[in-house]
Parts: structure tokens; C-alpha cells; sequence
């Protein structure tokens, strides 16, 4: 059963839209702003074991930008790290991304973006944090006792290769759409401590969309979902936020954000934000009740999100359309 356990689900955060790369490559420079960095951080199942605990940060920017011809290119790198269970089992990946994003109308509210993603990633496990049959002397366990098995590997390098589309549609000043497509380890590389070829990375799609609906000056409504398909697995999560402004100035923007999302089978998600100048800071947390419920307690995980946003500008209250990125 150990090697089957490999072909397991991708890294996944509860706040989704607040990591960008690790959502889709075609979100990559796809911002208000000329560049962004980005960390997130989740820990879940410590009510229950050692709790499986994930990292990621990216930066990414707009590397070039033409203004008449409504184009982008965006440039950027993502870094994540996930560990897992009492053998510590995780990965380590490094990638870069790049992207083009294409105007479709004269009014800077229409937009097209195609990107890419390829790096590396070291897949390990420390089989020293494990215990077997063999180290029992008799009387009680003894780790410096040889444990009869024959391990191949504890780590090993992969490459990895990605690809998305993302959708951006603004019918007016306070109706926006956003929607995405993307595709992770399309080349399904080999995942396997034994040299086994029969197990693989499978691929994981990714669709997702949200939408912008202000529901007066200083509010918005914010639904969104999120459907991730990978081998045998299936998640599906649907939910909103809502956001209100406190400071719509251009110099102080400042608002907070508030939500409640469902994870199919799984968990309830509460979410809350603050926006503050070029700064976003988000928390969440799942309150489980899947079938580990007898015993996580309906306790799942924290999850943490930051975003920072260089040179980033507020759109005005005004008549036309502004552009979201230009």
C-alpha cells in the first residue's frame, strides 16, 4: 500500500484565489500594479497527528507592458514546500511562469491571458521516524535495531510542467468576471521510492471563477468556486465573500472581507481580510466533517495568506470603464 499512498492530491489552499501561481500560470503578471509578492501558509490535521503543514511564496511582475497595443507579458517564480505524517513526507518544488495577456476590446475591460509553468522538485521521505516489526526485541522497541527492509531511495528529482487560461471580463464599474482553466504536470512525471513506473503524478485541472458584484458604493459581494480533478480525486468548493470599504481614496484604500465557503464532503470554510494600501492580508480556517470527524472533532485547519503589491493604483469612481491592470 506505501506506494500507492504517492499518487495522492497536490498542495491546495482554502483561500485559493489568494495564491495566484499555484491556481494558474496565466495569472502570472495579471495584476493592478507592476509587481506582487506572495506567501501563504497552511497547517491541518494537528488535532489529530502531526499536522501536515504547507508553505508557498511567489513573486511575479509585468515584465513588459504596451499600453496601445493592450498587451502583457508577465514573469514569475513560485516556491512551495509539504510535509505530511510522521515520515515527514513531502516536496519541495521550484518553478517559473510566464504569461501573455492579450486585450480584447478597446475599452481595457476585456482580457485574454495564456501562461506556462515548468521546474523541478525533490519528492522525499525519512524513513527514520518510522517504526517496524523487526526493531521490537522482544521486550520493547529498539530503534537501533535493523528493520529488515530494503528501501531503494528516500528522495528523488522530477521536472514538472504546467499551463492555464485565464478570463477577464468588466461589463461595468462595479460588474466584474473572472474565470480560469489550467492543467498541472502535464507531463505526469514517475512518483515512486521503488522505481515503479505504474505510479504517477497524475495531472490535476483546475476550473475556477468568481465574479465582482457591488451591491452599493462601499460594498461588494464576491462569489466564488473552485473544482480541482486529479486521478481519483475530486474538489469542489463554492462559497462568497463580501467586502467593504472603509477608504476608497485613492492613497488610503483600505477594506475588509469577510466569507463563508463549503469544500464538498469535507469542510466548512470562515474566512476574514483586511486590504490596506498596496497590502492583503488574509486568515481562514475549516472546520471539518468529513468522516475523520470521530476524530478531528470537526477540527481541521489555519490557513494564512500575504500579498504585497508594488506600485499598485486604485481605480477611480468614474463613468468609464476603468482598466484593471493597465
Amino acid at each position: 500500500m506505501f506506494p500507492s499512498l504517492l499518487t495522492g492530491q497536490d498542495i491546495h489552499f482554502s483561500q485559493y484565489m489568494n495564491s495566484p501561481l499555484n491556481l494558474n500560470p496565466a495569472q502570472t503578471g495579471f495584476f493592478r500594479g507592476s509587481s506582487r509578492f506572495v506567501l501563504n501558509h497552511r497547517n491541518q490535521w494537528a488535532s489529530v497527528t502531526i499536522p501536515y503543514s504547507t508553505f508557498s511564496g511567489s513573486f511575479d511582475m509585468q515584465l513588459l507592458k504596451r499600453k496601445f497595443k493592450q498587451d502583457i507579458i508577465g514573469l514569475g517564480i513560485v516556491f512551495s514546500n509539504d510535509k505530511a505524517g510522521d515520515a515527514a513526507m513531502g516536496t519541495t518544488q521550484g518553478s517559473l511562469s510566464l504569461s501573455y495577456t492579450k486585450g480584447l476590446n478597446r475599452r481595457n475591460s476585456h482580457f485574454l491571458s495564456v501562461g506556462i509553468q515548468g521546474g523541478a522538485a525533490q519528492h522525499r521521505v525519512d524513513y527514520t521516524k518510522l517504526s517496524f516489526d523487526n526493531q521490537y526485541n522482544g521486550d520493547h522497541y529498539d530503534p537501533s535495531l535493523y528493520n529488515g527492509e530494503n528501501f531503494s531511495k528516500s528522495n528523488f528529482f522530477y521536472f514538472d510542467i504546467s499551463s492555464g487560461v485565464h478570463w477577464y471580463l468588466q461589463l461595468q464599474d462595479q460588474l466584474i468576471f473572472n474565470a480560469g482553466f489550467s492543467a498541472f504536470h502535464l507531463n505526469q512525471p514517475q512518483l515512486s521510492f521503488f522505481n515503479n513506473s505504474d505510479v504517477i503524478l497524475y495531472t490535476r485541472y483546475v476550473f475556477y471563477g468568481n465574479a465582482a458584484i457591488g451591491l452599493g458604493v462601499n460594498t461588494d459581494m464576491i462569489p466564488s468556486l473552485l473544482i480541482m480533478k486529479q486521478g481519483p480525486y475530486t474538489e469542489f468548493c463554492i462559497g462568497t465573500d463580501f467586502k467593504f470599504i472603509s477608504n476608497s481614496n485613492l492613497y488610503y484604500y483600505s477594506a475588509i472581507t469577510t466569507g463563508i465557503f463549503l469544500r464538498n464532503k469535507d469542510a466548512v470554510i470562515i474566512k476574514a481580510g483586511l486590504e490596506q494600501q498596496k497590502w492583503t492580508f488574509g486568515i481562514s480556517y475549516d472546520f471539518n466533517f468529513s468522516d475523520l470527524t470521530p476524530a478531528s472533532k470537526y477540527l481541521g485547519g489555519y490557513e494564512i495568506s500575504i500579498s504585497y503589491i508594488v506600485n499598485q493604483t486604485r481605480p477611480k469612481k468614474a463613468k468609464d470603464i476603468p482598466c484593471p491592470i493597465f
